[in-house]
């Protein structure tokens, strides 16, 4: 809407021959109005021989159809015209003592019934409101929070519509709330636009579910915001080093030791664009960088894969870069301090080939698995370490595969490994491989969930007393959106699909890696993409169901994930890394006590 004045003889104008106009638009063109403003009766300024006075509008909408015009005239003072949407009307000012040239400059309609009325009045500034019935506050835009570490910020717009106002949040585990912060209400004075507010709640207890909602308050009423929920991490962040010079810094996997606190994570880190091994100890207060051996002591090195079966003793897997040809395999052993390189046998004929994870039963018996490229086709390969050597094993490949590789294993007896990952049909189909070794390996099958056109399993965990079994994973549906994967093995011969949550409005959420402490306490890590923001994710199992555990992610990372976790008791600790803005790579740690 707008409002002014017109001259009726633009070419010979005088200030008496003005009248008002407004002009509103109808949702296609601007249509031209008259308000019916009283016109002037005469320039009385210009009669007494003084120095000519303008006149000052101002137009406000309540609402579409709820609009009100100010303005002045000369000899007669404040002038004022509603709009219902069809015509204007005269409206009586409100009563206030104003002398002839009292200048009403703005208005402002908070709703059809409720203006404020802006200017100058008797040389000093006026605010007048044109009705005595101003409406609650409003909550406008919605009423966030962002869950941190034992606290949460709250974030909430408030109109106060006019009137002085207050508000709290008000939060607790229970809908009934019980707790209000601030402690008491904090006032955001009188406007009507509206006004940001926020409060950063402390003292909250770990891994737990919270209810909260706004209240504004004023002398008209009081309005609440629906319910709203979030879930303070059971995670925290710990601090962890991140070579000196490099361009990105990776951790691949994690392995606490059993019985101690003390654990070792390893990766990969890149300077001057090559690759150099990564190896870190937790000592069960801080994270150190430890020395990991590189083959032939310069060439590009990775290590994707850990395993601590003691506290002297851990092995790693991956691969390494050789002056000529493909990567090829490396394994590596600290023994009591120090990383030395092992060197795994190759397949006959492969021109590339690398290991990605371990499993270890004792300190002087582990297994190996990964994929070499074998006559152009990606194959699934498996070593056992029988201390000090290693040897290539035979593994059954599915009918009709196109390519195969897998991802994780575990090994809980000098008898017994479980080993998963992926193959392709020739139909160009990807499902999950899973395969046991009592002797020999052999080949299980698993129904995959409905609906699913890909499945993919990435790591396996085993407990010992009973035999069980947890492997995890991802699958897509036809959509291509990504769901968490679980299986349960019930130690005899069956697999059983498992229900797993996913984060709400997540389109890829997967799982990288898995830790069974005991047959009822299993935790899975990995990610989910929130709004195209890659986030950690973890679950637990129970004994009976998975629920998504709470885990911070680095301030300002557009990308975070989890791609090792291990778990001994009640205590848990993930691996991975994430990205800034600007595209680098820094190591992550988490914790769960």
């Amino acid at each position: 809407m707008g409002i002014g004045w017109m001259a009726e003889s633009p070419e010979n104008y005088k200030y008496e021959d003005s009248v008002p106009i407004s002009e509103h638009w109808n949702g296609s063109e601007w249509v031209l109005g008259k308000p019916p403003l009283p016109e002037p009766e005469g320039d009385t300024a210009e009669e007494e021989g003084e120095e000519e006075e303008g006149e000052a509008y101002g137009v406000s909408c309540g609402t579409p159809t709820s609009c009100i015009a100010v303005g002045i005239n000369f000899g007669t003072g404040y002038i004022i015209a509603g709009w219902n949407g069809t015509s204007w009307s005269e409206q009586e000012p409100p009563e206030m003592s104003l002398g002839a040239f009292d200048l009403p400059e703005q208005v402002d309609c908070v709703t059809a019934t409720y203006c404020q009325v802006m200017g100058i009045g008797g040389g000093s500034t006026f605010f007048n409101i044109l009705t005595d019935d101003p409406p609650p506050p409003v909550l406008e835009g919605t009423v966030g929070f962002g869950a941190g570490e034992y606290e949460a910020l709250t974030l909430g717009m408030v109109n106060p519509n006019g009137s002085p106002t207050t508000y709290q949040y008000e939060y607790g585990t229970t809908t009934s709330y019980g707790s209000k912060s601030p402690a008491t209400p904090k006032s955001i004075g009188s406007g009507t636009s509206s006004v940001e507010v926020s409060e950063k709640i402390e003292g909250l207890a770990p891994e737990t579910t919270y209810h909260f909602r706004l209240v504004a308050t004023n002398a008209k009423g009081t309005v609440e915001s629906e319910d709203q929920t979030f879930m303070t991490p059971g995670w925290k962040i710990l601090s962890t080093p991140n070579p000196s010079g490099a361009s990105d810094s990776n951790l691949h996997d994690v392995s606490c030791e059993p019985n101690t606190s003390v654990c070792t994570a390893v990766g990969k880190s890149t300077k001057s664009g090559a690759d150099s091994p990564v190896a870190q100890r937790w000592n069960g207060t801080s994270w150190s960088e430890q020395s990991p051996a590189k083959k032939s002591g310069t060439l590009p090195t990775r290590l994707f894969g850990v395993d601590c079966p003691s506290e002297t003793r851990c092995l790693a897997a991956g691969n390494y870069q050789p002056s000529e040809g493909g990567p090829t395999l490396l394994t590596e052993i600290w023994n009591e301090s120090k990383w030395s390189v092992q060197s795994p046998p190759v397949p006959s004929e492969a021109t590339s080939s690398e290991l990605v994870g371990i499993g270890c039963s004792s300190t002087s018996r582990c297994g190996a698995v990964g994929s070499a490229m074998i006559g152009g086709v990606k194959t699934a390969i498996a070593e056992k370490w029988t201390s000090p050597n290693w040897a290539l094993e035979s593994i059954p490949i599915p009918e009709g595969a196109t390519s195969s590789q897998l991802d994780g294993i575990d090994c809980i007896w000098s008898d017994f490994c479980a080993a998963v990952g992926r193959y392709t049909t020739s139909g160009g189909a990807v499902k999950s491989l899973v395969m046991f070794w009592n002797g020999e390996w052999k080949l299980h099958s698993l129904t995959a969930p409905e609906g699913a056109v890909e499945t993919t399993l990435l790591d396996v965990s085993c407990t010992k007393t009973p035999n069980r079994c947890t492997a995890v994973g991802g699958w897509k549906n036809s959509k291509g959106e990504q769901s968490t994967l679980a299986y349960r093995f019930n130690g005899v011969t069956t697999w059983t699909l498992q229900s797993t949550p996913n984060p709400s409005g997540s389109t890829e959420s997967v799982f990288q890696d898995v830790s069974c402490a005991t047959e009822a306490s299993c935790t899975a890590a990995g990610s989910s993409v929130d709004g195209g923001t890659t986030k950690t994710l973890a679950e637990k199992w129970n004994g009976t169901s998975w629920s998504i555990q709470g885990t911070p992610n680095p301030s300002g990372a557009a990308f975070s994930s989890l791609f090792g976790v291990s778990c001994q008791s009640t205590t848990c600790m993930g691996a991975g890394w994430s990205t800034d803005a600007s595209g680098v790579d820094t190591t992550l740690g988490e914790i769960r006590e």
